[in-house]
């Protein structure tokens, strides 16, 4: 009798045999997966992550991971192994990534992906042997779907980087991410020993959003065409002249970096100052190789004379970085360092944020920028007392001041008790 009321009970609740979190409605789940996704780094093939992890739990989360088409629209395909001989060819789970990335565009149904090559050892090629077939197996995929990329980024080593670069950009045609990393440069020691240049196709002008290149970059195509969408442009490693080109046809940018190293050779300033109407944002920096703050300040190229190329009258913030100082500074620390005042006046713009982390920088220039940006809600200044003092005078709404340690003008005068030549 028991066991009959038992087994009708269940018909007429059948949701009692079903487990409880399969109870959820499956947009929640669906919701809740995507939390459970990277968020600032593409995720990788694994079983020990999302989005494969989601779908071995059960056959109900299976299910909804695979018919989740946003949980594989973005993917990291890496590879660790060293390649020490020119015979070195691609191991088996290289091939395997092919046929993930394969999966990933299946299961993203129509949408379009985002996909991270992070292979920063290769096999050792020369150049003239560089072909396609050369290349990674994925590339077989990513030129075979050329519509299927909205964001790339390659992380590949020194030779294998322009081959690459020009292939996804003609395989790119709805691109608006492009990231690329020579990982031959080091994080330390000389950076551009060797370079092999890459070249900036107009392929992408008309779809491209944001632009980031870690390599030794020029736009030199024979029919340029603005690129009427790129608001983000983020370049190390290149030369100034290289950047200024390019910085002509982006019309509506909105945020810059520039970070050059150890450059030497004079600038030479554009012959008429190039508009950007919509830069808000500024990063600018000069160092020496390695990026390492606290070594010795040496003299180079004046960077600064970069701002006398640029008129940018909706500039906010403005973030300068250098650890080396121009010929003329270095020889003479009590000249005015007056490009970014004169880029002010030119622009007629007005700063609400200011970094000048360069401490050989003259406190008079210093004061007379403050002076010339009354909005300014943050400043970032060289340490010292009379400075900080007579920022703050000038701008009593002032919400943050940072200060950094004067390390250049001690190193320049110490420099300055010796004889010094070029």
């Amino acid at each position: 009798m028991t066991g009959a009321v038992l087994a009708n009970a269940s018909r007429v609740h059948p949701q009692r045999q079903v487990s409880p979190i399969l109870r959820i409605p499956c947009e929640i789940t669906s919701e809740i997966f995507q939390h459970c996704m990277p968020e600032d780094e593409f995720p990788p093939p694994t079983v020990i992550s999302a989005p494969v992890l989601l779908s071995r739990v059960c056959s109900g989360w299976r299910k909804m991971a695979i018919g989740t088409p946003r949980l594989w629209s973005k993917i990291l395909l890496s590879s660790t192994h060293n390649f020490e001989d020119t015979d070195a060819s691609f191991p088996t789970n290289m091939e395997f990534q092919a046929v993930a990335l394969e999966v990933w565009m299946k299961r993203a149904t129509s949408l379009q992906l985002s996909v991270h090559l992070h292979y920063p050892t290769l096999p050792a090629l020369p150049i003239s042997e560089l072909q396609f077939d050369k290349l990674p197996p994925v590339f077989r995929v990513i030129v075979g779907n050329a519509g299927r990329w909205k964001d790339l980024r390659l992380s590949l080593p020194r030779k294998y980087v322009p081959y690459a670069w020009n292939l996804t950009q003609q395989s790119g045609s709805n691109l608006e991410s492009f990231d690329i990393n020579d990982t031959s440069i080091p994080t330390s020691g000389p950076a551009a020993n060797g370079a092999i240049p890459v070249f900036l196709r107009a392929d992408t002008a008309e779809t491209l959003t944001a632009l980031s290149v870690r390599a030794l970059l020029f736009y030199a195509s024979s029919k340029p065409l603005p690129f009427v969408r790129l608001r983000i442009l983020f370049l190390t490693y290149s030369y100034p002249d290289g950047c200024l080109t390019l910085l002509k046809y982006c019309p509506v940018l909105e945020d810059l970096t520039l970070h050059f190293n150890d450059l030497r050779d004079e600038l030479t300033p554009a012959d008429q100052p190039i508009l950007l109407s919509q830069l808000r944002t500024f990063h600018l920096s000069h160092t020496a190789n390695g990026d390492d703050e606290d070594r010795d300040f040496v003299a180079g190229c004046e960077i600064g004379m970069l701002l006398d190329s640029l008129e940018l009258p909706n500039l906010k913030g403005f973030y300068l970085w250098m650890t080396i100082a121009g010929y003329d500074i270095y020889e003479d620390p009590e000249i005015p360092w007056d490009y970014l005042c004169r880029l002010i006046t030119r622009s007629n713009c007005a700063l609400t944020e200011l970094e000048l982390r360069a401490s050989y920088m003259d406190t008079a220039s210093i004061v007379k920028c403050v002076q010339l940006s009354p909005d300014l809600k943050y400043v970032g200044i060289p340490r010292g007392e009379e400075l900080e003092d007579e920022v703050r005078r000038l701008l009593p709404s002032l919400q943050s001041l940072r200060t950094f340690e004067e390390l250049a003008q001690r190193v320049i005068s110490q420099r300055f008790t010796f004889n010094f030549t070029f």
